[in-house]
């Protein structure tokens, strides 16, 4: 109980402090009002967050599908016999592949993951322009008052 009391003297304080200095108040349906709007932007912020994730995750299973297929395919091929030198060259060469396949996919991924924060982090910039914005226009329509 004292803490709500504490509270509610030091916001009262606050409160006389800034009509004392004639700050201007923000009207409170307008701060309600940006709030909001700050929520949307955050929950829009994350589902795309959430899809770009999802994404990733989807190539990321389809790249190891496609390597494991690779693989298989060779070990068919190595089963099958042959001539020892045709199958060291062709250990080389999956080796090789699997290299520059791991290579152009760390790229691809990393590509996928900077679009996707760069997407989120831009409805947040966006709404916090607007933020600013909003509140420039009020402190001053309030000071021609």
């Amino acid at each position: 109980m004292t803490e709500k009391k504490s509270t509610d003297d030091m916001v009262s304080m606050f409160m006389k402090f800034g009509k004392d200095m004639k700050l201007p108040t923000p009207e409170l349906e307008t701060l309600v009002a940006r709030h909001k709007k700050n929520l949307e932007a955050l929950e829009t912020a994350a589902k795309s967050a959430g899809t770009g994730a999802t994404t990733i995750l989807t190539r990321q299973r389809e790249m190891v599908e496609e390597g494991l297929r690779e693989i298989s395919e060779m070990a068919e091929n190595i089963k099958s016999g042959g001539n020892p030198q045709a199958m060291m060259a062709a250990q080389a060469e999956f080796a090789r592949r699997s290299f520059e396949t791991a290579i152009k996919n760390t790229s691809e991924i990393a590509g996928m993951a900077q679009k996707s924060g760069a997407e989120s982090f831009k409805v947040l910039q966006q709404s916090m322009q607007q933020t600013l914005e909003e509140l420039r226009r009020t402190m001053m329509n309030q000071g021609k008052k």
